[in-house]
């Protein structure tokens, strides 16, 4: 049975396969202990019933109305690789968008392979006396996860023997790489679980060197609120001026943990089209040009993207401080346009992007626009950035 629904995981294109029990009691303690020290943010769903993101029969598999009438679970983790064979890089004037971003959005494209797989691995169930026919009419609702669960699918994956987790807190492939999605299917079966993966970081470090603002505050923890990742998409406010600096050009996500860890020098590029930069994309653009995005313009451009989660305002938050970080003077009339945007979010950070390209310049700009701001948040952001100019 295993090596089954494993064969046919391959052949719609994951890059692993693995069975792991459906309780991870260690793992969830860990998990508290996370978040009881804050490293979530401001992502507070994370805190809602914590013990049912390390237990998968907390998450009911309904079979016509009977949501209890298959108590059994085995996760069954897939991994989806999404490799481009390089670090992701940004054209002239524009900002770097993570790898994982510059194709089609990946929930898209592991649901639907993780679909076909639920549907192979029921019809074997049935067929081996696994699990009863469905009711004439009934449906059975199998869970399939891609991040949006609750579950803990790292440390799911590990058990699951696809590798280990890295001190940077990605899973490590067994295949020698961390640029991988993970899906996972709440299987209503008991299966054999796979071994796990023996941890093979040793005494390396270069993760936890390398991230420009220091997230990875000890081995294997992220603190979130340090992570340019974090930041950039989850969340929703301000930046903390502290981190804005180390963002660069970046806009969407981080990957430099990754770029640097020795184990993705034996990486594959993925084979997957969907997930191939798309030509039209908005890691395509320079900064400017992505700095005049209206909202609807935003939408279409990101409807199959995973961009789209950072929000309009959150993007161009990103895109502001990138030009402040990078723009050069070129960079100065769209900046001070953006202190004129619908979005206080953006007219603030202007703020702070005006006053790193030239603060001199910026003052006479900045003040003229403070006499007529009324948000207080952005109003301190002025302040603030008048204060630094001489």
């Amino acid at each position: 049975m295993r090596g089954a629904i494993r064969e046919e995981g391959f052949r719609l294109g994951f890059s692993a396969v693995g069975f792991a029990p459906p309780r991870m009691p260690e793992a969830g303690r860990q998990f508290e202990k996370w978040l009881d020290d804050g490293n979530h943010g401001t992502m507070h769903w994370m805190a809602t019933d914590p013990g049912r993101r390390s237990d998968a029969t907390r998450t009911r598999v309904r079979d016509g109305n009977d949501s209890a009438a298959l108590p059994e679970r085995t996760v069954v983790a897939c991994g989806l690789n999404y490799y481009q064979g390089g670090p992701a890089s940004a054209p002239s004037g524009g900002g770097v968008v993570s790898q994982y971003a510059q194709g089609e959005d990946y929930h898209r494209v592991l649901d639907s392979k993780l679909r076909a797989l639920t549907a192979f691995a029921e019809a074997r169930a049935i067929k081996a006396g696994l699990l009863p026919e469905r009711s004439p009419g009934a449906r059975r609702r199998i869970p399939t996860l891609v991040d949006h669960g609750p579950l803990l699918e790292k440390a799911f994956a590990e058990r699951a023997g696809l590798g280990w987790i890295g001190k940077h807190s990605n899973v490590i492939a067994t295949r020698g790489s961390s640029w991988f999605f993970l899906g996972e299917i709440l299987f209503p079966v008991a299966l054999p679980p796979d071994d796990p993966h023996p941890n093979r970081c040793g005494s390396c470090t270069r993760c936890m060197t390398a991230c420009p603002t220091g997230a990875i505050v000890e081995p294997y923890v992220v603190d979130s609120r340090r992570c340019i990742s974090y930041l950039t998409i989850e969340l929703r406010g301000p930046i903390p001026v502290e981190f804005r600096k180390a963002i660069g050009d970046r806009i969407f996500g981080c990957d430099d943990c990754q770029d640097v860890c020795p184990w993705n020098r034996f990486a594959e590029k993925a084979v997957e089209p969907r997930l191939s930069p798309s030509p039209d994309g908005l890691h395509t653009e320079t900064l400017v040009a992505l700095l005049r995005l209206t909202p609807e313009e935003f939408r279409t451009r990101t409807r199959r993207s995973a961009v789209r989660r950072t929000g309009y305002a959150g993007f161009l938050r990103n895109v502001v401080i990138a030009l402040g970080n990078t723009g050069g003077p070129r960079a100065f009339p769209a900046l001070a346009e953006a202190l004129e945007h619908p979005e206080p979010l953006v007219r603030g950070h202007a703020g702070w992007g005006l006053a790193q390209l030239d603060s001199t310049r910026a003052k006479p700009v900045l003040t003229a626009r403070l006499t007529r701001e009324r948000d207080p948040g952005v109003r301190s952001e002025l302040n603030d950035a008048i204060a630094k100019a001489p």
